[in-house]
């Protein structure tokens, strides 16, 4: 039997889509409010990171992150367990804010905690 960190998954989307024309943002915008409404969250710019508990609720995501696919872009999904998760490091140093509004926090996921 797999150890309980090993099981539980989270899925990270990585994004780079084009915004050069008026249809290329709408498609832009369109795919980042998708990921948001999917539950995921801001970790970094265009990624977004989402607690899964399992692999199978991952592949779910994977699926609907797939289907949602802008017809142009580059967009990259990540499944990490909860245990290789908890070993990403993170510094924020002189006083750097990319996003005034941005929360340095772990995910709602884990603020519970």
């Amino acid at each position: 039997m797999m150890p309980e960190g090993w099981r539980k998954m989270w899925v990270l989307v990585f994004y780079d889509l084009p915004v050069a024309t008026a249809e290329d943002r709408h498609h832009a915008v369109k795919f980042h409010q998708f990921v948001v409404e999917q539950g995921f969250e801001r970790l970094h710019l265009s990624v977004y990171s989402r607690y899964c508990g399992s692999m199978e609720r991952a592949l779910t995501f994977e699926r609907r992150i797939e289907r949602a696919l802008p017809r142009k872009g580059y967009v990259c999904l990540l499944k990490l367990t909860d245990r290789q998760m908890t070993t990403m490091r993170r510094w924020i140093t002189g006083g750097y804010r990319p996003d005034e509004d941005a929360e340095f926090a772990p995910p709602a996921q884990y603020r519970m905690f």
